[in-house]
């Protein structure tokens, strides 16, 4: 995974939870997007800050997300839900609150898998470095105390 995908993913679920208390708080998908855009973390408010300046140039809000989510991949489950929301005026809270939590179970898999790699990694000192230095310590001083008695 690269670094800047790596930052979208972690940064993801708490722009998707700005996005979420913007539209419980009544606004639009277009105004949720300029508020999540002002207070996300900055990768994800960068690129949904995009959005908004496309609208302002005269792009729709439809062919403005598009770009968003072509060009992070990550983003596409957000703007689908954004443009059904939009589209056809379903409620687009709980679609976010469920993004969100699958965000956050992504993460914390993630997490676990590093976790779960940390002991091999840890194999390498133990052996080469921690056991040798035991056996310095404690077998050799034993052996050449037992050889040097008569």
């Amino acid at each position: 995974m690269r670094r800047d995908e790596a930052v979208v993913v972690a940064e993801l679920p708490v722009a998707l939870d700005l996005l979420g208390v913007a539209v419980g708080a009544g606004c639009t998908p277009y105004l949720a997007v300029e508020v999540a855009a002002r207070w996300a973390p900055p990768a994800v408010g960068g690129r949904l800050g995009a959005v908004p300046r496309a609208c302002a140039l005269g792009a729709s809000f439809t062919e403005a997300l598009d770009d968003v989510a072509s060009e992070t991949p990550r983003l596409r489950p957000l703007a689908d839900a954004l443009l059904a929301s939009d589209r056809l005026g379903a409620p687009v809270g709980p679609a976010l609150a469920r993004l969100a939590a699958e965000e956050r179970a992504g993460l914390r898999r993630r997490a676990e898998a590093e976790a779960r790699t940390v002991p091999v990694r840890l194999l390498f000192p133990l052996v080469f470095l921690v056991l040798p230095a035991f056996g310095l310590l404690t077998v050799v001083p034993t052996l050449v105390g037992g050889l040097t008695r008569p």
